[in-house]
This record gives C-alpha cells, structure tokens and sequence, in this order.
C-alpha cells in the first residue's frame, strides 16, 4: 500500500495491518504480509486473511467516518466524541480539522478492544479511581450536556475520551480490575444508575453472563452504576468487535433481526450451543423488560487465540426507548408486540429445542417481574428532583472542582497520556 496518511495497526505488539485514506475519504486497509500467515481474520466477514488492499463501500463514509467496521469500533461514540471534540476545541483544535485517522491516532492505545493505531497522539495520564467524587464528575458531565463550557474538560477527556455509548461514562482502574462508571444523560430519571444495577443483577438471576457490576453511593441520585469491563481481563486487552463493526451494520436505525443475530453467532463460533443459549436468553430478556435500544452495538464477539470466537458478556441491559417505540433489532420481523411464539421461533430454528426455550421464557419472566417498579413506571421513593437540579443543588451548596479530588500530583500533569489507570 503506498505511503500518503495512513496509520498502522498493532494487536499485542504485533503489526496487523495498515489503514490509508483515500482521496474520498474513505479509508482503505491492508494486512501485513506477516500477520497474513501467523494471525487471524479481524473482520471475518469484511477483510479474510488475503494480500488484497481492502476498501469500505461507499455507505462507510455515513456510518463508520469511511472505515470498516472493526476499526470504528476503537473510536467513541456520542459521549466520547463530545469529549474529543471539546478537549480538542480546548487547546486550539477545530473538529473540522481532524480526519477520521486523526481520531484513531488520539485514541491510539486507549480504545476499546484490542486494536492499537500507532503513530498515537497520546494525551493519557493515570488517575487513582478511589479518590474521585463522582457526584463532582456528575456535575460537570451535566455541565458539557448543557452545553455550558466546563472548565474540567481535560480531566474529563482523560477519564473517558474513548468511550462508547451515549451516557456520560469514566474508565477507572481498582483493585487490579478496569472498571466503567455510568452517569446519568440530560434526560435520564435520577435511578438510572440503580435501574441499570438492578437489571444486572437480574439478568444474571436469569443465567446471562455479565462482568461483576455495583452501585456506587451517590448524595445526588439514587446511585451511579459500575461495571467490570469485558475486553480487559487481568491487565491483557481482549481483541472485542461489535455486531455493527463485523456486519458494517448502521447501529442509529433499525437494520438487523434476532434471526440475523442468531445466524452470525453461529456462524463465527461453529455453532457453540452456550453462545446460541445466551443470545436467545439475551433476546428475551431485553423484550421482557423494554430494552428496546437493543441496537448492534449493544452485542459483541470476542476472539482469543484459546477459544476462536465467542459471544462477549451481556452489557447495556436496562430499561430504554426508542423514538419510534420498537425494538431496535426485531424478533421474527416484529419490532412490538412481540409473542412468546416469536422468541420460540428464533430459538428453535437456531437447533435450541422448543421445550428448553419455553423454559427460559417461563424463568426470564418470573425473574423480571422484580423489575416491574421500572417497567411500569412506578419506582417507589422516586425523587422529585431530576438529576439535573440535583447536581446544580450540590454546586451551590458546594462548590468544587474534580480536580479537587484528585492526588496533588495528578493536578498539574499536562496532557501527555490519557485515562483512568487503564493500563491499556
């Protein structure tokens, strides 16, 4: 591939290939010859193991900034791309001027999943989780919502700038885990952190499989939720790519059926009977309890060299809407009004036996009736307060910077390296 503005991809120290942007912007990728022989496919669907220089379709430049699918993985979403865009704007850089491969670049080491963009502008340094006030990173994250400038902009770019997801989130490291901590968007009830906790514990009373997730105290809101993130384990970066990123899937907008899901979980796993089992459990607890944004980025596969493809951990289970009021991956072409027979049928013609999936449905529905307070909207000692006037309520009574509850050292560090202690 010839030498223009590209950037090169490393998995594990090891080089996998090269990305180049092309005059229309979209940006073309090749693998290492190499990798070809010792590696594995990223994108098994997109880029097989070949010499071949691979170029995105013409919908990537809406959908993916003109990469596949696998690489906008690495970049954030709404919430993180806010805070690039704001850091970025904070020391005399115009979105309009960054290039999608200047985006990888910032993100550099500090994605999610596996995959490393080097040459990095790297803007990391490590900050100790346990002596952050969260209700004062709660307060600034409203501050950026309502676009008010928010003088914490660096401090906030470092503990979440690469984040996914629409919710205002912070990476952190304890007790020798990576950790993601949840707050609350503009417009989310003040038990939206206990919610999502409460579904968590549920979806694993109902067998799905999830990282450890708690409540973390809050003197604002009901609680901030905490989960242990899924492509780190034990300080290795575990290579994670979403539905949206191996189906080049535009995850905004309806696009996919649990058929769809059930077909590409068979077909990259070699038809793992557990994965299938927790897809279709996966499926019907998000109808049960109204997770109907249950988009293609809120699923992903996971590869290790040990076990191939599998299924990753469940994540982004909670109650939410769409503005059409459907699911937004359909059961069996429905995106409402889904009937048990509609689930049984994605079971069953997935190889799972139609008295197994009717059992699962009878347990997933006993279980989430814990849940009913959120789905019917009748949360006892539901606060007054939205979380915004609560968070405007503390910076009045008492005012303060994050920065004031960070380590002395951590306060004048320039921006060099970014994150959370996330060692990744």
């Amino acid at each position: 591939m010839s030498k223009g503005k590209t950037l090169d991809v490393y998995y594990k120290n090891k080089h996998v290939g090269t990305l180049a942007e092309m005059a229309d912007r979209r940006i073309a990728f090749q693998y290492d010859r190499e990798w070809i022989q010792t590696g594995f496919s990223i994108s098994p669907l997109s880029l097989p193991l070949s010499n071949d220089v691979f170029v995105p379709d013409e919908r990537s430049r809406d959908r993916f900034g003109g990469l596949f699918g696998v690489f906008a993985d690495s970049l954030p979403d709404s919430w993180g791309e806010l805070l690039l865009d704001r850091y970025l704007n904070s020391i005399g850089i115009s979105r309009e001027s960054v290039s999608t491969l200047d985006r990888l670049a910032y993100i550099g080491t500090s994605g999610m999943g596996a995959l490393e963009y080097v040459p990095a502008k790297n803007t990391d340094f490590d900050v100790i989780g346990s002596r952050l006030n969260f209700d004062e990173i709660a307060r600034e994250c409203n501050e950026l919502l309502s676009l008010r400038p928010s003088n914490q902009i660096d401090i906030l770019y470092r503990l979440g700038g690469s984040s996914g997801g629409t919710r205002p989130k912070v990476f952190l490291s304890e007790q020798g885990k990576e950790w993601i901590v949840k707050f609350p968007a503009k417009k989310d009830p003040n038990i939206s952190g206990k919610r999502e906790y409460d579904y968590s514990l549920c979806a694993k009373k109902s067998g799905i499989i999830m990282t450890e997730t708690k409540l973390v105290d809050s003197t604002i809101c009901e609680g901030y939720f905490k989960t242990e993130r899924f492509d780190r384990q034990n300080g290795v970066k575990i290579f994670t790519s979403t539905f949206a990123g191996i189906l080049e899937a535009d995850f905004r907008s309806p696009s996919c059926d649990y058929e769809t899901f059930m077909k590409l979980t068979m077909a990259l796993t070699k038809d793992n009977y557990a994965d299938k089992e927790q897809m279709f459990k996966i499926m019907c607890f998000n109808v049960f309890t109204h997770n109907n944004d249950d988009h293609t980025k809120n699923f992903s596969f996971q590869y290790t060299e040990d076990y191939g493809w599998r299924l990753a951990p469940a994540y982004d289970l909670t109650y939410s809407d769409t503005y059409w009021g459907e699911h937004t991956t359909s059961v069996n072409g429905k995106g409402k009004a889904i009937l048990d027979d509609d689930l049984i049928y994605i079971g069953t013609t997935s190889g799972i036996k139609e008295s197994i999936c009717k059992e699962y449905i009878r347990e997933i529905k006993a279980n989430t009736q814990d849940l009913a307070k959120y789905i019917n909207g009748k949360y006892p000692n539901r606060k007054d307060l939205s979380v915004k006037e609560r968070v405007l309520e503390l910076h009045n009574e008492k005012p303060g910077l994050i920065v004031n509850s960070l380590p002395q050292d951590a306060r004048s560090v320039k921006p060099q390296k970014v994150i959370a202690s996330r060692k990744k």
